[in-house]
């Protein structure tokens, strides 16, 4: 029968530890025996303030990253999703055999596009100047009238200017401001005459365009204007004179030589063809566009028109 075993029985037992000599036999396993630092041990500030830089550059970065690759999608992806084409060629650009869009000035652009065909130097009609005059032409006062338009003469134009005919024009009457030598601003009012010849008359908008295109290119001006003088500023348009339809062409003319004269180097040529009961009247003048009496005083005659 089995029982508890006798003191004189050899059992095991723990190392007794109060005994020096067995403590120092025992394998060292603390921090400073392995010569490693503590795995959970407290960093340092130094430590500390080498992970804080690590963390924000790397936030920095990624922004960084981040704004560049929007950068890019917004001028590529979401501008073809949104149809933004501000810097591709126009529809109407043509394409040279590099490949590279060929310029293509916009025709609504003065400031950019060649005049149109009628600005040219050379007449689109025979400049007709019809025989004779009929009626009667007269200034009073302040008034100048030539057939049955008339305007009120500004301070300053005091110089009389009766031509009797002007290519499609009868019965002129006009008035001039000297601006140096015999260089004058000048001012013209008659009646249209188109000729047989020509056909019927053609209407405002062509009679208006003729009478200025001859007007341009008459010897008196084309002496100052020259050949192939810049054209600025240019119109063709309906109006209204006095409560009648209208129609005004109208362009600023630069001198191919601005020496020619001090005081200008560029007029403003105007045509306006009014239709009235007594059949069309019209306004032929050219006025230096830079000399701001002259020009000013212009406006002030073209808003003065009356039919009479």
């Amino acid at each position: 029968m089995a029982g508890s075993p006798g003191p004189e029985e050899d059992t095991p037992s723990l190392p007794d530890l109060s005994d020096s000599s067995q403590r120092e036999s025992l394998p060292d396993y603390s921090a400073q025996g392995r010569d490693v630092s503590a795995p959970y041990a407290r960093p340092d500030e130094t430590g500390r303030s080498r992970a804080r830089v690590i963390v924000i550059t790397v936030i920095v970065c990624a922004v960084v990253l981040i704004a560049v690759i929007a950068l890019i999608l917004s001028q590529t992806v979401f501008k073809q999703m949104t149809g933004d084409d501000s810097h591709t060629p126009t529809a109407a650009a043509s394409r040279s055999s590099s490949g590279e869009g060929e310029y293509v000035p916009d025709p609504k652009d003065p400031d950019l596009a060649p005049p149109p065909p009628i600005f040219t130097q050379k007449p689109t009609t025979d400049c007709s100047i019809p025989d004779g005059s009929s009626g009667d032409v007269s200034s009073s006062g302040r008034t100048v009238r030539g057939g049955h338009l008339e305007y009120t003469r500004p301070d300053g134009w005091t110089y009389p200017w009766s031509d009797q005919a002007l290519p499609y024009m009868t019965n002129v009457n006009g008035y001039g401001r000297l601006v140096e030598n015999n260089w004058y601003s000048v001012v013209n009012v008659g009646s249209v005459e188109w000729p047989e010849s020509e056909g019927k008359y053609p209407g405002d908008e062509k009679a208006a365009i003729a009478i200025f295109q001859c007007y341009a290119t008459t010897a008196g001006v084309l002496a100052e204007f020259g050949e192939n003088p810049t054209v600025t500023d240019y119109r063709s348009e309906e109006t209204t004179v006095d409560g009648h339809d209208a129609w005004i062409v109208q362009a600023t003319y630069h001198f191919e030589d601005p020496s020619q004269l001090q005081d200008t180097s560029a007029s403003i040529v105007t045509a306006i063809v009014v239709d009235t009961d007594d059949g069309p009247q019209a306004v032929a003048s050219d006025v230096a566009a830079d000399v701001p009496e002259h020009a000013e005083a212009l406006d002030q005659i073209i808003k003065s028109l009356k039919v009479v």
